[in-house]
């Protein structure tokens, strides 16, 4: 797909990144003609099912990520449906299915009913919010049928610079604020403790409520998981999928000085650069 394409579909669908990953997935592992699960996400039917041409199309949404997201009051990305009944992943039966479906749940509530149903698990900007990654990656490979294939690519981890992934936020002034425009400092999250934190907010005139919340979401609450790149790694490298590519991504080169504070912090660490990952991987 050409940039021009890109960009047409960009428009179209008023999205952004999701394009470009898509584009990616289509010639890392193909998803014309195939059956995908699309977790941690839900791409409009007429993309993937018209411009990308998957036979069928099932986005798994988790609920919880968006309702404690929606409460903010502001949104950073594009939310599914909320209206109507919720429909549950874990009752989904094949016979039952349309060509684009949007159910709700954790991958790891995967029906016995979808084992082997998939050709490709399809997956951006999620992993990073997956707390038992190594039971989902057990589910994701049960989904799949034998040669099919997973690709996820997302960012930010917890151990890049912006790591935090400060959902969008807006303090007594209203001004808004998220991971990618943040009073935090580079790799703050990882060099300050929680009341650290705090007090540095304050330093640089963020309210109090304000402070708090931004304390609440960088380091206690359910939307990350907190997993640094390498761990991401290990617990890639200890699946039953065959690793066809597991490559770091998007670099921000880190100071001398942070990178060996970092690195005193953290034993054993050493990439803290890297703001994401790509993965292909095969089930044998």
């Amino acid at each position: 797909m050409d940039q021009q394409r890109v960009e047409q579909l960009q428009q179209k669908y008023g999205l952004s990144y999701h394009i470009n990953f898509a584009a990616l997935a289509q010639q890392l592992v193909g998803l014309a003609d195939k059956r995908v699960l699309e977790v941690g996400g839900s791409l409009p039917g007429g993309l993937v099912l018209e411009d990308l041409g998957a036979h069928q199309w099932l986005s798994l949404e988790e609920p919880d990520y968006w309702d404690e997201t929606l409460s903010t009051g502001l949104v950073l990305g594009t939310p599914p449906p909320m209206t109507g009944q919720r429909k549950r992943f874990k009752d989904a039966v094949p016979d039952q299915l349309d060509r684009h479906n949007l159910l709700y749940g954790r991958i790891e509530d995967l029906p016995e009913a979808l084992h082997g149903h998939f050709d490709v698990v399809f997956s951006i900007a999620a992993f990073e919010h997956i707390h038992k990654l190594p039971q989902a990656l057990d589910k994701m490979l049960m989904a799949l049928k034998p040669g099919g294939k997973l690709f996820s690519l997302f960012s930010p981890v917890w151990s890049a610079h912006d790591g935090h992934h400060l959902p969008e936020i807006m303090d007594k002034a209203g001004n808004k604020y998220n991971f990618g425009k943040s009073p935090i400092p580079p790799w703050g999250h990882l060099l300050m403790r929680p009341m650290e934190m705090y007090d540095y907010l304050l330093s640089v005139n963020c309210d109090k409520e304000f402070a708090r919340e931004v304390v609440y979401y960088v380091y206690s609450s359910n939307h990350i998981n907190r997993f640094f790149l390498d761990d991401f790694l290990e617990i890639v490298g200890r699946s039953d999928f065959k690793v066809v590519q597991a490559t770091p991504v998007f670099p921000v080169p880190v100071p001398t000085d942070v990178q060996a504070k970092l690195e005193t912090l953290y034993a054993g660490r050493k990439n803290f650069s890297n703001d994401g990952l790509l993965l292909v991987l095969e089930r044998p």
